[in-house]
């Protein structure tokens, strides 16, 4: 494949599920002491990575989740939050100043503080109550957060009795590492395709829903707006017949994102209209990608893949627009 480095790949997937038993150790502590309600605290990527924590929260629980966009509440608070609200963050870099805000917010408030960080011996490390770490780039950061976040996320809900199956689904997940892979072997063609018919387009459409509605939000902005300068809207399935659709034409690219939860038909009724209008639909489907877990866990575990997948499409879009992931103009060049 192409500027992938397999070993590098597979050493943050190895890594990240490596922390899974000292996470579930410090997850039933924290349960045990007792916790009003769980707030998940992001900026960005992370807060988009949060998103289908939420979703899949609110599916198999009645556990109070609330994903909160860091700068906006630190300064708004909100009413649900207090000193027993469990706060879990998530950081590549261990420095993002929001996140360094709103950990120092929580502290202040004596709420409990969680976080995963890339990289020791950050602010962000030395600020919370609780901290992992396990190293990651920003190409493979999303796997290294979704494998951290799914053992806090339905271990709470195992000792919750809302999800039986923990024990067995991570058993299987253990083994994902060649399946990732795998997946990421099979998308490599029609990346590299993708990737060249698109080296000039200047706007795209993203479509997600359900437990990959983050992800569209997450690529669209962190990806191709801020990683390739290219003018992109993020939009939600069920919202897209309420205005976006008015901006279809023959030549729009329209990216959707498909995972497997009850959702698909919402991503179904866009691709009916929209192959109808234009001519620029790409799919990436993460039913097509074999996985070590049973039929009715793979819904889970959709954003982690369909993240894998689309980073072979940035690899070569990469290449094609000459553009390298890395360059920034503004974002931690200037002052703001």
């Amino acid at each position: 494949m192409f500027n992938f480095n397999e070993d590098r790949f597979v050493k943050v997937i190895e890594d990240a599920l490596s922390l899974r038993v000292d996470v579930e150790k410090t997850i039933d502590d924290l349960y045990d002491r007792g916790f009003e309600n769980l707030f998940l605290i992001g900026v960005g990527g992370t807060y988009a990575h949060f998103l289908p924590m939420k979703y899949i929260s609110e599916t198999l629980s009645t556990m109070p989740v609330h994903v909160v966009q860091a700068a906006e509440f630190i300064l708004q608070g909100n009413k649900h939050f207090s000193k027993d609200s469990l706060c879990v963050f998530c950081s590549r870099s261990g420095d993002t100043k929001e996140i360094v805000k709103a950990i120092t917010f929580c502290n202040k408030a004596g709420a409990t503080t969680l976080s995963f960080v890339c990289n020791s011996g950050t602010p962000v490390c030395e600020l919370s109550k609780h901290h992992f770490v396990s190293f990651a780039e920003d190409d493979h950061l999303a796997e290294c957060i979704y494998l951290e976040m799914y053992p806090v996320i339905f271990r709470l809900l195992k000792n919750r009795g809302e999800f039986v199956g923990y024990d067995k689904m991570f058993a299987q997940i253990n083994s994902i590492t060649p399946y990732l892979v795998k997946a990421k072997e099979q998308t490599e063609e029609m990346a590299k395709s993708l990737a060249k018919h698109h080296r000039d387009t200047d706007y795209h459409m993203v479509v997600g829903s359900g437990a990959v509605w983050g992800e569209a939000y997450d690529y669209a902005m962190c990806i191709l707006e801020e990683m390739q300068w290219i003018k992109t809207k993020s939009i939600h399935a069920g919202e897209y017949f309420h205005g976006t659709i008015e901006l279809t034409e023959e030549d729009t690219s329209i990216i959707l994102l498909y995972g497997e939860d009850a959702t698909r038909p919402l991503m179904d009724r866009v691709y009916n209209f929209a192959i109808k209008i234009s001519k620029e639909v790409a799919v990436f489907d993460t039913r097509t990608v074999e996985l070590p877990v049973d039929e009715k866990y793979r819904q889970y575990l959709s954003p982690l893949v369909i993240y894998t997948m689309l980073e072979r499409f940035s690899c070569h879009l990469e290449k094609e627009r000459n553009h390298p992931l890395t360059t920034r103009r503004f974002y931690r060049q200037l002052q703001y």
